[in-house]
């Protein structure tokens, strides 16, 4: 007696292992009745041939074989390209003649119910990693091709199916050992406390390898487009990216996030600024004007949306344009010391001196009234009493700021921003050397 059907495994690329096991599995109980065809299958009669079409090799195995089995497990379900193979099975599986008879089945590996994506959640499917669930798979195959075989294949089948199965569970298990971590709660809770042990200690560059790690954990391929993860994941890794001067990366954690959560201008504005340092200016603009779409305010209510276009626009010469957000922003915010800085910079880039000195000079009064201290807070005193002709002070400020014990790089920021300063105004002073010195501690 010749082959009875055929049954088509879809599954991923790492669950090979699984798909040699039904297949194995398969073969126990019906020997060589029934050919089974999955991708990863080395024998010439059952995977795909080098440089074959693999829509049209996956469509045409779903109508030829009489059953289509979707292997569904922790892997699969984070990769979009399982997923669309999976619909692309479900879909031929149910166009075709025998969609009445069952002909699409998913087994299930390590998930719980509520973890199947759809359609599959709708379709009755057993869990392929459990002694029930197989049993059932593997009686129900038996059923389905009974009319076609034998007596004594019957028996035989009957004779084998526990056998089979233990051995099948075996492999199983071992393939299992290595499959990824599910996304809980629990799971995610973990990675953002790593994430941001991380940060706090000040351990940046190391968040390339870190992720390397995160995605292995998960089961996803760091040069893939996966799924998005979990927001709070993706904006750490975003944050973090952004840290570190990798600027494309930081974008990429950012777009995941928004995918999750489409309308937070928080994370809108994040993306903004990875976008400008990144130097693409024209996905900036996308950025800001879905900021706009969401809140026409935006720019004048919040300080930080109003510093996104406002950079847009210096870095576009735009240079009166970005003095009128700052102003605008400034006049909604009139406590923000830092909007009153940047304000003032930006006027002294346009030559506008006298303007400029009555901003700083509002920036003083603004940080006056203010019961805080903090080396930004001293920097933009620093840089108002430098623009308003009062070096002393300015080195005082310097003190102030020593005594917090600034890292390197917050000092070459403050040392850089006087420096501009310093030929903005064509000052002529010798003393970044000896300024640098104070911040360091010394003199």
């Amino acid at each position: 007696m010749g082959k009875i059907g055929e049954i088509f495994i879809s599954h991923t690329h790492p669950d090979a292992e699984i798909a040699q096991a039904l297949s194995d599995a398969i073969e126990g109980v019906f020997g060589d009745l029934l050919i089974t065809s999955y991708s990863t299958k080395m024998e010439s009669d059952g995977g795909i041939k080098p440089g074959e079409d693999w829509f049209r090799w996956i469509v045409q195995k779903v109508r030829t074989a009489n059953i289509a089995v979707i292997l569904l497990t922790p892997t699969s379900v984070q990769k979009p390209w399982i997923l669309w193979e999976a619909g692309a099975v479900y879909g031929a599986g149910i166009a075709s003649e025998q969609s009445n008879a069952r002909k699409v089945r998913p087994l299930i590996y390590n998930l719980s119910n509520n973890q199947v994506p759809s359609p599959f959640a709708n379709i009755q499917g057993v869990h392929g990693d459990q002694f029930s669930g197989i049993e059932r798979f593997l009686i129900d195959l038996i059923e389905d091709f009974a009319p076609l075989m034998e007596k004594n294949q019957l028996v035989n089948a009957g004779k084998m199916l526990g056998p089979t199965i233990d051995r099948y569970l075996d492999q199983i298990r071992k393939g299992m050992r290595n499959a990824p971590l599910i996304p809980t709660e629990a799971a995610i809770q973990e990675w953002c406390q790593r994430l941001d042990e991380l940060i706090d200690q000040n351990r940046i560059s190391e968040i390339e390898y870190i992720h390397d790690w995160l995605n292995l954990t998960f089961g996803r391929d760091r040069d893939e487009q996966p799924l998005p993860l979990d927001l709070r994941l993706h904006r750490r890794l975003g944050n973090a990216y952004r840290a570190a001067k990798v600027h494309d990366k930081a974008a990429q954690e950012f777009r995941l996030a928004l995918e999750l959560a489409p309308r937070d201008i928080f994370l809108l504005r994040n993306l903004g600024l990875s976008c400008l340092d990144d130097k693409k200016k024209d996905e900036a603009s996308k950025v800001i004007n879905r900021i706009a779409e969401l809140d026409k305010y935006a720019f004048v209510r919040n300080t930080e949306c109003a510093a996104l276009k406002a950079r847009l626009e210096r870095e576009n010469n735009s240079l009166e344009s970005a003095a009128e957000t700052y102003r605008n922003a400034l006049n909604f915010n009139p406590a923000s010391y830092y909007l009153a800085d940047v304000l003032g910079q930006t006027l002294l880039d346009l030559g506008k001196i006298d303007e400029a000195k009555t901003v700083f000079s509002r920036a003083i009064d603004i940080i006056n009234s203010l019961n805080e201290r903090n080396i930004w807070i001293y920097a933009t005193l620093a840089t108002s009493s430098l623009v308003l002709n009062k070096e002393t002070d300015a080195v005082g400020y310097l003190r102030n700021i020593a005594e917090l014990r600034p890292d390197p790089d917050d000092i070459d920021r403050i040392i850089s921003g006087l420096e501009r300063i310093q030929k903005r105004l064509n000052m002529q002073i010798s003393s970044i050397d000896s300024w640098r010195e104070i911040l360091r501690g010394g003199l």
